[in-house]
């Protein structure tokens, strides 16, 4: 992530933790961003699929329906434990994906959905899984660039100098942590709409998307700021939009 301040990883397993049991219902822009990247690894050889920040392990049941072999990684032990209750994966791994204590070489087809953007060290992260892979596997992933959830930090300006949104790396700063591999990577923003603020956030909340770097800020949301944050926000057709930008990605050794 673009920012000094480093992700507490504790309490961002207890965030998505939280969401765990509910996130499926949830998760639409990762069910999106995770079928352009099953696309985009269709063609992928081999049987050892790494999962890397499974979440509820939706992608890795994917995966192991072709007959893979799939090793489920994620910070969240809840997230892990709903993965294990319905049988998603065949192995399971409680791991930040920076530190990930997996066998050099030992992995085919590395999978990382929407996961990479909670790292402190995207170089280093790119790197750690790199090294897991065999000489003809590949890492296939998608992350968030600095477009995303614009509208949030758009809209607070007009009320307050706190940071509501973390910090995400630009489209060229997730190139240049690519360094050193055959890479493809390319951008999309997908725009949702939502009938209220409250559906919005709710949205938020429920894939555990409302961790903030270095905490909460201070002060309650009253119901005047909440009406401020509607006037702004509020689009003429009477919806509130919220960004996301992927950038989604291929890389291999050589």
């Amino acid at each position: 992530m673009a920012s000094s301040v480093k992700t507490d990883k504790q309490r961002l397993a207890q965030t998505f933790g939280k969401a765990a049991k509910h996130y499926d219902d949830y998760a639409l822009i990762q069910r999106y961003s995770g079928d352009k990247l099953m696309d985009l690894a269709s063609n992928e050889l081999g049987n050892i699929v790494l999962d890397a920040g499974c979440g509820t392990g939706y992608f890795s049941q994917q995966w192991k329906q072709q007959g893979k072999y799939v090793i489920a990684l994620d910070l969240s032990h809840q997230m892990l434990q709903v993965a294990q209750q319905q049988q998603r994966a065949d192995s399971y791994l409680q791991s930040d994906i920076e530190h990930c204590a997996i066998r050099d070489k030992s992995i085919d087809i590395v999978f990382s959905n929407l996961a990479m953007q909670w790292c402190d060290n995207l170089p280093i992260a790119i790197k750690t899984l790199m090294r897991t892979l065999n000489a003809s596997g590949s890492l296939c992933f998608s992350t968030l660039g600095t477009s995303t959830l614009q509208e949030i930090r758009d809209a607070w300006l007009s009320i307050d100098d706190n940071a509501h949104i973390n910090p995400f790396l630009s489209f060229n700063e997730i190139e240049t942590a690519c360094t050193g591999f055959k890479t493809q990577l390319f951008t999309e923003n997908v725009v949702e709409q939502y009938d209220s603020l409250h559906e919005l956030f709710a949205s938020l909340k429920g894939v555990g998307a409302n961790y903030l770097q270095g905490g909460r800020q201070k002060g309650l949301m009253t119901r005047q700021k909440y009406r401020q944050l509607e006037k702004m926000w509020k689009t003429e057709s009477g919806k509130y939009l919220l960004t996301y930008q992927l950038v989604i990605g291929k890389i291999s050794h050589d």
